[in-house]
């Protein structure tokens, strides 16, 4: 049984910053990959993807000098390319399409078993950020038969519906631009299932939203801050993105829908709250800027005025017509999405440092009481604010650092 100081699980961007933390601490590694290396950029994203926030976000360590500093997007083929670069200048230690069957502890050391055999560590990095498994909720197994079904993680393009009209259920980035994207390529009738909304403005103080979930989620060795500009918003690659978002798809014709909850014969049944839904997001906005502007006056963060600040998701209440059921056959209902998000799986680690839900009990973000450390995962202020963002390109370099830091030598 080979023995390593770390064994990293995970081969995404996470996984790949720990190889290069690892090796300039000079520890023998080895990272494990279920997939192949990149897996989800490579397979899990749509055609028409763009990077959720803008270029000067993504950060790399070593590759700092091949990334635009600006305030433009990245196509997924674009990223992509990125982080395959990043991948053969860390040259990491890797075993691809190795699946984790069980991690024990026999008295200090890790025994890990796999497919395709057995390893031994002193200290593990789980670095398989948020994305192990696709979640589709239950009802998903009550639809009928005949209805074409698939997880966002599965849709590529719009070639992918049969005739007839779609359901997009979840109201994250990805549910917003699949049915936006739906509608307009297909000019079908396309509904937008929306559960609950934690939305974040798209700029404020002229600097993009997502800047501000970071540090408000104590990740501040990051890079310098870029303020938009008047010339940003005539750029047609800054528009295309800022174009994917809740106003847009209703201005398009999607139709807003609150919570898909069941299906009782031939309806799709719906909570009919969805304009009480938008007015709770008014009061989770107002309380994020209300902590921004609190980070901003304790840490003396230079800003750049706020003319250009953008609230994209403020739609038209009064024209929305509350929907509590959707009859199958005479609404031609015949594809659904779910864009439902994923499901982190841990219960291959055999240890006691996860709670009643399988998540792990994690100190300063990041440690565990053994040797065992996490990063990727949420970007979380507190109870008030949440988010389904991740940490991504922008704080994967500071997140993956913590990780490696917390290893005894």
């Amino acid at each position: 049984m080979r023995h390593y100081k770390v064994i990293v699980i995970g081969g995404g961007p996470s996984g790949i910053t720990c190889g290069y933390y690892l090796k300039q601490r000079g520890l023998d590694y080895l990272i494990i990959e279920k997939e192949e290396m990149l897996h989800t950029w490579k397979n899990e994203r749509w055609d028409s993807f763009y990077l959720v926030t803008p270029n000067w976000m993504t950060h790399l360590p070593g590759l700092e000098n091949e990334i635009p500093y600006n305030n433009e997007y990245m196509s997924k083929s674009e990223i992509l390319a990125i982080l395959e670069r990043y991948q053969k200048f860390v040259n990491p230690v890797y075993v691809e399409n190795t699946v984790i069957q069980e991690i024990v502890l026999e008295g200090s050391v890790y025994k890990v078993y796999t497919n395709k055999g057995d390893y031994c560590c002193d200290h593990i990095i789980v670095a398989s950020g948020m994305y192990s498994e696709p979640f589709i909720p239950k009802v998903s197994e009550k639809i009928p038969a005949e209805i074409n079904q698939m997880h966002s993680s599965d849709y590529k393009n719009p070639c992918q519906m049969t005739p007839g009209n779609v359901v997009v259920v979840g109201s994250g980035w990805s549910g917003v631009q699949i049915a936006l994207e739906l509608k307009k390529a297909l000019q079908n009738e396309v509904y937008l299932s929306i559960g609950s909304l934690s939305p974040l403005p798209v700029v404020y103080k002229n600097v993009h939203g997502v800047y501000w979930l970071n540090r408000l989620s104590g990740y501040a060795n990051v890079n310098p801050i870029l303020n938009y500009k008047k010339e940003d918003f005539t750029n047609p690659n800054i528009l295309h993105k800022m174009g994917q978002n809740m106003v847009e798809c209703q201005k398009n014709g999607v139709h807003l829908v609150g919570r898909l909850l069941d299906r009782e014969g031939n309806k799709l049944i719906f909570n009919d709250n969805i304009r009480s839904v938008f007015k709770e997001a008014e009061k989770y906005i107002d309380t994020a800027k209300q902590k921004i502007d609190a980070l901003i006056e304790k840490e003396h963060i230079t800003t750049g005025g706020n003319e250009f600040d953008l609230r994209l998701d403020r739609v038209d209440l009064d024209a929305i017509t509350p929907l509590a059921e959707l009859d199958i056959t005479a609404h031609h209902i015949t594809n659904i999405v779910w864009s439902t998000g994923f499901r982190r799986n841990y219960s291959y680690i055999k240890r006691p440092i996860f709670d009643e839900n399988g998540l792990p009990l994690l100190i300063d973000g990041v440690a565990t009481t053994e040797n065992i450390t996490f990063c990727g995962l949420e970007l979380e202020v507190d109870r008030n604010i949440r988010s389904a963002f991740g940490v991504g390109l922008y704080a994967i370099n500071e997140s993956s650092k913590r990780a490696v830091d917390y290893i005894k030598l």
